[in-house]
């Protein structure tokens, strides 16, 4: 699984404002934003499966 780094790059540091480190695999993150920031999780969601990383 990818990591958010390596999907995001440098964007991915906006997710530590939700206590999400930006080496955290897309799923894991997902995951724990689903109940903090809903909105987020949609779209790492979104942008795994258009990436085929899920």
């Amino acid at each position: 699984m990818a990591t958010l780094q390596t999907m995001l790059g440098p964007h991915a540091y906006i997710f530590q404002r939700y206590g999400i480190p930006p080496h955290l695999d897309v799923r894991e993150a997902a995951e724990r934003l689903n109940n903090t920031a809903p909105h987020l999780a949609r779209l790492l969601r979104d942008i795994a499966y258009r990436n085929e990383v899920f």
